[in-house]
């Protein structure tokens, strides 16, 4: 509704009823705004009460409905009737106006320079994107400022981090490179690239014997202990392992758990390169050279790390350094060619062959420290960088709503880069500018979208999903009460051959039927969809998978951790990828270096930019489903089909079924809770949804926030054992490394992995709680999909 809300005719409706049910009549100018008089009253003292509680009841009723009316005034069009057509789709015009060069010119001009999290070249590209977006025609676009703790090498080559063979006099007779070769290209010689180090290191100068890891798994080290190295200590040994197996975070947890006095870690070839006759390494190819150092944060948590739960506004309440979880070992990374240097020299047992990268000449021995000349030499590793809470920049625009302007869309990527970051995360940045610049255009033509879209751009992300997890904190009761879906673009292309989705379960057909409206880049028959080449590629069969199975779960690791893991707010996300197959590397090979230029990706991962532009039209579409469906698009039978898999496959492959049975724990009320969950998503989508009068906005409005609660009451107020912020109950990452990661429930499965062999019996009562948990969780779920006044009623046993 546009204008003032009371006109001069609805005065005049409040006042002929009043007078009315007064007894009272209007004068001539009874019903003029300006001036209105009454005849006498009667001098009934009863019948003048009656009769004014009647007329002021009579007005509430009239009140009441006009407050109705005003309701459904913001939900719809007043002067629209039965016979209005539909709100057209305008996908296929987004999709006609994207250009490819158009995104190619934004990655070149954001990949200029190296825009790293809390340094001022950061706070430039806020401000220009900014400046971007009102260009674009956003409606409105705001700086989010949040004070965080971050950390940085240390800026005087003197102090640099470095990993050093030392003579027992303290002569360095070798020395890891302290910076990154910038192999002769320009781009690589400014100022502002990060040398080699990871975030959140503990700072010190520790010498000592080196000890090959592996992955510094907990297998890893124990079969060091039980196996390899059965008579020594590995206490205050200095740990080397390379990427891959666990994240970089848990590796440095086990390596101090295991006593370790510091920990180097380094891409091996055999995960991060391929044979010459593949392809070529960088400047001549995409893939890894034996300079290139993978950076990264190793702080086990999510946020600001002094503000755990609570965002790290200017006023807000902080821990000390020491209480927030950080490291307490320095751990430096290094490249391939050091590495080699490094394992080359040293002596001890040789270990099995899955412990044996590519390193050309080394036999991958275990050590402790070294042999031949080097014998009696130790290792010394120093860590300088410097920690500091700096200011880090979300930027915020909205597009806002015409019919449900309080129902938000929400679309966002990280803008922070450990370098130039043409691939992470400056790929997504491109192409979610693209997005704003075709519905600016859209909007400058007369359109605007039903529910309103909120574009994010977060700050810090590389150090712990910052910015999007304060965003999520700070406004955790509004986001939890008006938003609709989060779609992450964090990297939008590493590479040319497929499309990777994932999604929240009941959300995902919306990613599939994106992935159906556009074609492929590269096809390989004239019409093949994304959608077409993403299952042949696959070599999933829908004759054989299950439909609910076949976009993928959404992860933890980027910034749709705070909306889906925080808030509960369904997410979706993807990216263009590679051949992996024929290229068998870790993810992308340049992940986190310093070679991820422009030209790496102008020339070698998507010449022509169209992975870009076909990302690009996939978020278009997702967004704008979402935005414009009357119904917000899912099937909630999806997440029923997950939940059943957890129960019936996942409780049975990692034994935690029988041990419970075995200890005479109940899952008779789990079971319940899902056979309601069965039976509550199947009515609710084949029934309910099908049903809704759509010419009634409250109806419409009533099932889209059933809709929009759901994936919220999978969350625990109290949190997970062990990990009190971690709150979803179905697809939080379990805390213990012995949890098959997506198979099962992660508390229930955390409350087994940790029962303490001296204690067993309060363990298991903890597990019984986690299962009666789940149950309260699921039921709860049920209730929010029910009609009328049955969420009320008690669980029954039906079988599915």
């Amino acid at each position: 509704m546009k204008g003032r809300l009371f006109t001069s005719s609805t005065n005049d409706v409040i006042i002929r009823w009043v007078i009315m049910y007064s007894g009272e009549k209007p004068s001539a100018s009874a019903t003029s705004t300006t001036s209105t008089s009454y005849t006498k009253m009667t001098h009934d003292p009863k019948k003048r009460h009656d009769r004014v509680m009647l007329a002021a009841g009579a007005l509430f009723c009239v009140i009441v409905g006009l407050g109705i009316g005003l309701i459904i005034g913001f939900l719809v069009d007043t002067s629209s009737s039965d016979s209005k057509p539909a709100r057209p789709d305008k996908r296929a015009e987004f999709k006609r106006m994207v250009s490819a060069s158009n995104i190619r010119e934004t990655l070149r001009e954001l990949t200029r320079k190296p825009h790293v999290a809390g340094t001022p070249a950061d706070l430039e590209t806020a401000e220009a994107l900014k400046k971007k977006w009102l260009a674009n025609g956003i409606d409105d676009v705001y700086l989010v400022p949040y004070k965080v703790l971050l950390q940085w090498p240390p800026d005087d080559e003197n102090e640099a981090n470095r990993a050093q063979i030392v003579d027992p006099d303290g002569t360095v007779v070798f020395q890891t490179a302290l910076k990154s070769d910038d192999l002769g290209e320009e781009d690589l010689m400014q100022d502002g690239i990060p040398a080699p180090y990871t975030a959140y290191s503990a700072t010190g100068n520790v010498t000592g014997d080196l000890v090959y890891v592996n992955y510094c798994t907990q297998e890893d080290i124990q079969n060091l202990t039980t196996n390899l190295l059965p008579d020594i200590d590995l206490t205050n040994k200095t740990f080397l392992c390379r990427h891959g197996g666990v994240g970089r975070s848990t590796k440095v947890l086990n390596a101090q758990n295991a006593g370790a006095a510091a920990l180097l870690i380094y891409s091996d070839p055999e995960q991060y390169t391929v044979d010459t006759s593949l392809g070529l390494q960088y400047p001549d190819g995409p893939f890894m050279p034996p300079t290139a150092v993978q950076r990264g944060s190793i702080f086990t948590g999510v946020g600001d790390p002094l503000t755990p739960g609570y965002p790290s506004t200017e006023w807000g309440y902080r821990l000390n350094e020491e209480e927030a979880g950080l490291p307490k070992i320095p751990v430096h990374p290094i490249n391939y060619g050091d590495a080699a240097n490094l394992l080359r020299r040293m002596t001890g047992p040789q270990p099995p062959e899955e412990w044996r990268g590519t390193l050309e000449g080394v036999d991958y021995q275990v050590g402790p420290g070294f042999r031949g000349e080097d014998a009696g030499r130790s290792i010394r590793v120093v860590v300088n960088s410097y920690s500091e809470q700096r200011w880090a920049y979300n930027v915020i625009g909205f597009i806002h709503g015409e019919i449900e302007p309080d129902r938000y869309v929400i679309i966002g990527n990280h803008r922070d880069a450990w370098g130039l970051g043409a691939v992470d995360p400056t790929s997504g940045t491109a192409c979610i500018i693209e997005i704003s610049r075709v519905l600016g255009d859209m909007k400058k033509n007369g359109w605007r979208p039903r529910r309103s879209i909120v574009f994010g751009s977060w700050g810090a992300e590389e150090f712990g999903m910052i910015g999007s997890v304060e965003w999520t904190e700070e406004y955790y009761h509004l986001l939890s009460s008006r938003a609709v879906a989060y779609l992450n673009l964090d990297i939008a292309v590493a590479g040319n051959w497929v499309f990777r989705p994932s999604a929240s379960p009941h959300i995902s057909p919306v990613m599939r039927e994106a992935m159906e409206n556009v074609l492929e880049p590269n096809p390989s028959y004239p019409g093949e969809t994304v959608f077409d080449s993403f299952l042949d590629k696959t070599n999933i069969s829908l004759d054989v998978i299950e439909e609910s199975y076949i976009i993928p779960k959404i992860g933890a690791g980027s910034d749709y951790y705070g909306f889906l893991y925080g808030v509960g707010v369904p997410c979706l996300s993807g990216f263009y990828y590679f051949d992996q197959e024929k290229y068998p590397v870790s993810f992308y090979s340049l992940y986190h270096t310093q070679y991820e230029t422009f030209r790496l990706m102008d020339e070698f991962v998507d010449p022509g930019f169209v992975s870009h532009r076909v990302v690009s039209e996939l978020f278009g579409d997702m967004l704008l489903n979402l935005a414009e469906s009357e119904v917000i698009p899912v099937n909630v039978t999806h997440y029923m089909n997950r939940l059943l898999a957890y129960y019936s496959n996942g409780l049975n492959v990692t034994t935690y079924r029988t041990q419970i049975v075995d200890h005479g724990i109940s899952l008779d009320g789990l079971h319940k809770s899902l056979v309601e969950f069965y039976y509550t998503t199947e009515h609710f989508q084949n029934k309910i949804v099908p049903s809704v009068d759509r010419n009634d906005p409250l109806a419409v409005r009533a099932l889209n926030d059933k809709i929009m609660m759901l994936e919220r009451a999978f969350l625990d107020r109290n949190g997970l054992p062990g990990q009190p912020n971690e709150r979803h109950t179905i697809f939080a990452t379990a805390k213990s490394q012995n949890v098959p990661y997506d198979t099962t429930f992660p508390g229930i499965a955390d409350a087994i992995e940790s029962i303490d062999e001296a204690n067993p019996d309060a363990g298991w009562k903890e597990v019984e709680k986690q299962i009666s948990i789940l149950t309260y969780i699921i039921h709860g779920a049920s209730s929010i999909l029910k009609a009328g006044g049955n969420w009320t009623e008690v669980m029954h046993g039906n079988e599915i």
